[in-house]
Parts: structure tokens; sequence; C-alpha cells
């Protein structure tokens, strides 16, 4: 299949409903076979969603982001060693940044690096905390005269609420031949149809889009992009954080708060490889900037 619109907000192929999740509805498209859902509130989706109850609340967000620190850190690092194959250290631009421990592990590793964080108390623990260079907002709103020769989008894809939008505008920030580093959900992954519409990922409103190896590279192959390398990131989790998770698609059970707590307190500071089973990591090089939103 291959990407045909230039709009997912304004798109205008047939779509088959595929079921409902959080009350948001769920779609695919018929020519591109990409998934989404249409937000309700798109002026104030990044507001709303990213704030700090997403990060200290646990649910579908974290229990508490801060303490995953040194996890992803090192996570930022073991990137920069990955893309180093492809690309020399130059200027980095993080998008969905957080508190910026990814960006420190880039900047670590000799990477000149900048942030953008819609979430305040996230930025400001990134500016203050790890002396970062973060900037409050999303790339969709995102201003600036400067080039870089890699994009981060680390678990930051399926968030866009506008996504045709936000790629346009990675095309203008890269320089000739800058990559992007996009982390995503595989939806075709065997995890994936074994959960079908349980599968973890599907959690409208904070994750609207969901891609396969072939939608993904359809739609970065649609704006210019070729498709340079991919795999399983080597990815550790905290275990408190995959917990809330796992409580929070669970159905309700009599002692079900109770034995998550008492899971959460015996084991929640350790962390635990994430098996490759539905997550994968892809490098994409910039060839061509021609397209416009209609």
């Amino acid at each position: 299949m291959r990407k045909v619109c230039n709009s997912i907000i304004n798109c205008k192929q047939d779509k088959i409903y595929l079921f409902k999740k959080n009350d948001y509805k769920i779609f695919e498209c018929k020519k591109c076979g990409q998934r989404f859902s249409a937000i309700k509130d798109s002026e104030n989706h990044v507001a709303k969603v990213y704030s700090d109850e997403y990060f200290f609340e646990g649910k579908a967000g974290y229990p508490n982001y801060l303490n995953e620190n040194e996890l992803l850190y090192n996570y930022g690092k073991r990137y920069s060693k990955i893309v180093s194959k492809y690309v020399e250290p130059g200027k980095v631009l993080d998008t969905g940044c957080a508190a910026g421990f990814i960006l420190k592990g880039f900047v670590d590793s000799g990477w000149t690096g900048i942030g953008i964080e819609p979430n305040n108390t996230m930025a400001d623990y990134g500016r203050n905390k790890l002396n970062l260079n973060i900037a409050s907002g999303s790339l969709e709103t995102y201003e600036s005269e400067e080039k870089f020769d890699l994009i981060n989008l680390i678990q930051v894809i399926g968030h866009f609420y506008d996504l045709d939008k936000a790629i346009l505008k990675l095309t203008d920030l890269l320089n000739v031949d800058g990559f992007v580093l996009v982390e995503s959900w595989n939806m075709k992954s065997a995890l994936a149809k074994l959960r079908g519409k349980n599968w973890h990922e599907y959690s409208p409103p904070s994750v609207i889009h969901w891609f396969s190896d072939e939608t993904l590279t359809d739609l970065f192959e649609y704006y210019g992009f070729e498709l340079v390398a991919k795999g399983y990131p080597p990815k550790k989790i905290n275990i408190e954080h995959a917990f809330s998770l796992i409580e929070e698609k669970t159905f309700n059970f009599f002692f079900k708060k109770k034995l998550f707590n008492f899971l959460s307190k015996s084991f929640g500071k350790y962390n635990t490889n994430y098996p490759p089973l539905d997550l994968k990591w892809y490098l994409f090089k910039k060839r061509i900037v021609n397209r416009q939103i209609i």
C-alpha cells in the first residue's frame, strides 16, 4: 500500500471503522492502511493530554517520569551509538523530550542538542536541572531558523495531533541529507494481533496514530525520505511503569488495587528488558522537500 493523501485530518479516502477505545473511534484508511483516531479538540489537545497528570499519575502515562532518569539517560546513549553508524554527531532536535533525559544521553555522546516539550513542568526540569536547551511547545507549532542533522521522534509519532503538518515541519528543520530517528509500535506485530483492541498501544487520546513497518515507511517516502535502517531498540522499562500500564488495561476485580500496589512496592524499583515484539526503531534519510499542506 502507499500513502495517497497529504492530510489525515482532512482525508477524503474511504475509512473502515474498526472499534471504539476510551470513547474514541479508531479507523483504518482503505487506501493506505494507516490507523488513526480523530481527536475531539485539536486546539487544546496537547495541553489537556500531556498535563502533569500524564507524567505523575500512571494509567496511560507514567507513575513518576522523573524516577526513570537513569534508565532514559542510558537509552539516549544507546541510541546515539546506533545512529553513529550512519551519521556523525552534529546537531540533534529531540521532539517530545519531556525532562530531557534521552536528550542528555545524546549531548553527553557528543551531540549539540535542543529539545521540544509541551509540558512546562518537564521542560523546566530539563532547563534548570540538566542545563538543556528546551523549547516549550509541540513540533507542529515550533519555529526556528536552525537546521539539524538528526531529529528524534522517540515514542512521539503516534502522538502528533496533526501528523502531516509535523512531518512537513521536520523536513524544513533538517539539513540536506539529514536523518530522522523514529521509535514506533508495530500494529501488525504478532503481539498486537493477539491482543486485538486490547493491545496496550490503543490508548487514545494520548496515542492517536498507529503504524506497521509498511505504513510508516510509506508515510516517510511520501514526504521524501528513504529508509536507511531499522531494528528492535535496546529498551529497558521500569517495572513500576509496566505495572501501571497493566493495571490500566486489566479488567476490574475485587482486590485489583491492592494487588498492583503490592507488586509496585515490592518490585517497582527494578528495570527489565522489553522483549523484541511490537516496538521498533527506524532511521530515515531526507531526500527531497516538495510537499505542501492543502
